[in-house]
């Protein structure tokens, strides 16, 4: 049965229900096309008439969103009706859950139900970041008519840029599974081996012991998700981008995209954040089938981490960004969604993109991503070969190499690099990290005059190993003139295993000691490397917990249990002219 609370935050007698300020709240259960009913809130105004719907789906729980959330009473205030709505198996829902395998067939069928609704006038849009936006890109990709508006943010578009980054394996299903999707599982299973309460869960995950669990081997056989996630198994046995992940997948969909979208992301966002958006953004402008999908489509990137925004957030690790860099989403996305689905004129003041540049700790409006006035620029690496043992033997310059020694070390993959931003990625001092043997760092001389760097940052290596497949790694940082060493992007970011050196569709092993020139991309950034910084890139095979260490045997990854250290080298010559290349902005 469905409830009905109204809210009369103002009242007026006889005139109460037309007041813009009054909403009603009710409860109500949607149908699937399989019979399958999902469990909503909505907000609506208490008046009359028909209004453009708002849809929020989440496995989270829609009564924990409410208990929190102010935009679904704004949005209704503001003459919409919004829709909270639990996945299918989450919650008030009825069904299975199985993660994000049915989000594009329940994604149309919620969106039609919704425009075709008693209050809604037969515009929908969509908003939500992380799981809730990438489920906008699976309703999409089936096209319901109408769907007249996206905003995914913080959100892939692709399998091999999220559960696989780089080819390796994303750890990370861990921290997400145990504490935030199996109590609610374990309740509706009536099982009462452990907790039904989810802040509870998350308490006894994060206080326990994870690193054995991460550590473990073989990944196949890791028992604590056996008996609610058989999913996650199922993507450990399909490591290679094939037809398999369509269920995920919507890359070769833009094509027939004609709703714009508001994308969002952060530069110390999970990796696949600013991939997703800058790839999103660019294919919008590049395929979209309508000129209003690539007119209206907006992009912002900011210095925030994978989590919610507000005004005043603007501390994140190490750095403060100051009052720029908060942002009020919720404003900025009713302004967004008044010209899409109500077609007020010049709501929004967004520009086509806002780029906001660390360091300068300013933002940049422009009309494309990436910016085609950057200029790549390439520094090369250079040592003597003993950087291992002496940090500040490697160097970064303009300067092509001559005859140099190669740099080694020995990557044990028992001991990874351990990122302590794991939980929530932000910018901190990397010397610790650096004076590990197995990071190579190369380090730029003191600039002599401000450095602008925006966009993507590509190391192209010459590389060998002993093993038959190993991974490489690298991470941009700003170095102060103190020493500090603060990375510019999430440590997630800039990743490869070797096997899919040549694309994540086909394994290719290495031979022991052949050397292979490599690309390492897929690092976002904007930064104003200020007179007196230098410019450093950090080289290494493992960035844990994000991804599971290469075992370094060159055999099945998620069946292996041995681990077996390799020598890896980067070369750097006139023969093997190793480099990064960053995008900048050339000073006016």
């Amino acid at each position: 049965m469905r409830k009905i609370f109204p809210i009369l935050l103002f009242i007026t007698v006889g005139l109460q229900a037309q007041h813009p300020q009054n909403i009603v709240r009710e409860e109500i259960m949607i149908p699937m096309r399989d019979g399958i009913q999902l469990g909503a809130i909505v907000y609506r105004p208490d008046q009359s008439g028909k209004f453009p719907a708002i849809v929020y789906r989440t496995p989270y729980g829609v009564d924990d969103y409410d208990s929190y959330a102010e935009f679904p009473l704004k949005a209704a205030k503001q003459g919409y009706v919004v829709f909270l709505v639990d996945v299918r198996g989450r919650y008030r829902s009825e069904g299975e859950f199985v993660a994000y395998k049915n989000e594009k067939n329940d994604g149309y069928d919620l969106i039609e139900w919704v425009g075709t609704s008693t209050f809604c006038n037969g515009k929908v849009g969509t908003y939500g970041g992380s799981y809730p936006g990438i489920v906008q890109w699976l309703a999409m990709s089936q096209m319901p008519p109408h769907l007249a508006a996206a905003a995914p943010e913080m959100t892939p578009i692709s399998s091999h840029h999220f559960f696989y980054y780089g080819g390796a394996f994303s750890m990370p299903w861990l921290d997400w599974f145990m504490p935030y999707i199996f109590a609610d599982k374990r309740k509706k299973a009536n099982d009462t081996s452990d907790t039904w309460d989810d802040a509870k869960a998350e308490e006894e995950w994060v206080n326990s012991d994870r690193r054995k669990w991460y550590s473990y081997r073989p990944l196949i056989d890791l028992p604590i998700l056996k008996k609610y996630a058989p999913e996650y198994y199922d993507w450990l046995k399909h490591p290679d981008q094939t037809a398999w992940w369509g269920f995920v997948n919507v890359e070769d969909d833009f094509k027939k995209f004609k709703t714009p979208v508001l994308l969002l992301s952060g530069w110390y966002d999970a990796g696949y954040g600013p991939e997703g958006a800058s790839r999103a953004y660019r294919k919008m402008h590049e395929e979209a089938a309508s000129e209003t999908a690539k007119k209206n489509s907006r992009l912002v990137l900011g210095p925030w981490n994978h989590t919610s925004l507000n005004t005043r957030k603007t501390h994140f690790g190490e750095m403060e960004f100051y009052e720029s860099a908060g942002l009020d989403y919720d404003i900025e996305l009713l302004n967004w969604f008044d010209e899409q689905l109500k077609g007020i004129p010049n709501q929004s003041k967004l520009p086509p993109v806002s780029i906001f540049v660390m360091g300068e700790n300013k933002w940049m409006a422009e009309n494309e991503w990436p910016l085609s006035r950057t200029v790549s620029t390439d520094f090369y690496l250079h040592s003597t070969g003993k950087t291992t043992i002496d940090k500040a033997d490697g160097k970064l310059s303009a300067q092509t190499p001559g005859q140099e020694q190669s740099d080694s070390y020995v990557f044990d993959p028992s001991n990874p690099l351990w990122d302590i931003s794991f939980e929530k990625s932000y910018p901190y001092d990397q010397r610790d990290n650096e004076s590990r043997k197995d990071v190579l760092v190369y380090t730029s001389s003191p600039l002599v005059d401000d450095l602008k760097v925006v966009g993507e940052v590509v190391a192209e290596l010459f590389v060998s190993s002993s093993a038959k497949d190993t991974d490489f790694a690298i991470t941009l940082t700003d170095v102060y003139p103190d020493g500090k060493s603060i990375n510019l992007s999430g440590m997630d970011a800039g990743y490869l295993r070797m096997r899919y050196r040549n694309g994540f569709e086909k394994q290719e092993l290495m031979k022991p000691e052949e050397v292979y020139k490599i690309k390492i991309g897929q690092l976002y950034t904007a930064n104003l490397f200020k007179k007196g910084h230098r410019i450093r890139i950090q080289i290494t095979s493992s960035k844990a917990p994000h991804y599971d260490p290469n075992p370094n045997t060159g055999t099945e990854i998620a069946t292996e249990k041995n681990l077996m250290p390799a020598v890896n080298t980067i070369h750097h010559s006139n023969k093997y002219p190793s480099k990064i290349v960053l995008p900048v902005i050339p000073r006016e």
